[in-house]
């Protein structure tokens, strides 16, 4: 029987599908020179083949698998979808047709919330489900980010974020020479019990599924990375990504779930134009009073 929160992790992967239906509908025309086609039929591939890895779990026997599909068509429908298009490409596969792809989110969504309420017992109480619309990927391609601009936005947003020369390649460690912390890093260490070397010796874990071939001591050896993203939106799937893997790393029970109200703050300030679409202030719009006016306002029923 697989850990709850790899289950977690299956129902989650299957989310973040919605989450990108979702910035497709809204940025449709940014993304008109994409094979759009190609790119959802490779979302719902995923969707539905990690909907059934939960369903699975639950249902574990033919018996029990039978009896759902037979009584619950939603369920039923869920494994037709795995099993005729996206497990394999049945000829006598029938397509279900949607008037719009806001239609098919919403059918999406039911079926996704559906097996989170069937399959309870094999997922963690305290996940939730956020939908949020963002992609990584597209996002970064219809605000044209590369790696280097996205280096450059993330230090204007955290100028005082903190450094550690650990942190550095090789390469880097020689080429930043002058920007050693080593000492100091060593002085922290010392202060707060821990063993530097073997703090920085550490392993990121790249997938939950590399867990499964570990003992209890390599486990000791990983640490688990969350960035904070580009925006809130990809801040939250990063985060819950995060709580996944350390949870089913180190055995514990901890998730971060959206704050609507302050999602809802973030794209009003976004259609003024305090914040752009990575999220970092133009202090140089309030110099008008009428937009002052309007950010003040935002900010200020926020905090009601």
């Amino acid at each position: 029987m697989k850990n709850k929160w790899e289950n977690a992790n299956f129902l989650i992967t299957a989310k973040k599908c919605i989450d990108s239906f979702l910035y497709i509908s809204k940025n449709v025309l940014e993304l008109s020179n994409l094979d759009l086609r190609e790119r959802t039929d490779k979302l719902r591939q995923i969707f539905y083949i990690n909907l059934v890895n939960v369903l699975d779990e639950f249902y574990n026997t033919p018996t029990k698998k039978k009896g759902i599909k037979q009584n619950d068509k939603i369920i039923d429908r869920i494994y037709y979808e795995r099993n005729k298009k996206s497990a394999h490409k049945d000829d006598d596969y029938k397509a279900r047709i949607y008037n719009t792809l806001e239609e098919e989110i919403q059918d999406k969504k039911n079926e996704l919330l559906h097996v989170k309420k069937l399959c309870s017992e094999v997922l963690p109480d305290i996940i939730t489900i956020d939908f949020v619309p963002h992609d990584k990927e597209l996002f970064r391609l219809v605000n044209r980010l590369n790696a280097t601009l996205e280096t450059d936005a993330n230090k204007i947003k955290y100028p005082n974020s903190t450094f550690h020369s650990y942190q550095l390649s090789e390469e880097g460690k020689h080429v930043f020479k002058e920007f050693d912390t080593e000492e100091q890093d060593r002085r922290t260490a010392k202060m707060f019990r821990y063993d530097y070397d073997k703090v920085i010796e550490r392993y990121p874990l790249q997938s939950i599924d590399d867990i499964k071939t570990m003992s209890d001591q390599e486990k000791q050896r990983y640490a688990t990375i969350v960035d904070n993203g580009i925006n809130s939106y990809e801040g939250l799937q990063n985060r819950q990504d995060f709580c996944i893997k350390t949870n089913a790393l180190f055995d514990l029970n901890m998730w971060c779930k959206a704050d609507k109200q302050k999602f809802e703050q973030i794209e009003k300030l976004k259609k003024i134009g305090f914040l752009d679409a990575f999220e970092i202030p133009h202090l140089e719009i309030l110099k008008d009073a009428e937009t002052l006016e309007k950010v003040i306002s935002v900010l200020s029923n926020s905090n009601k």
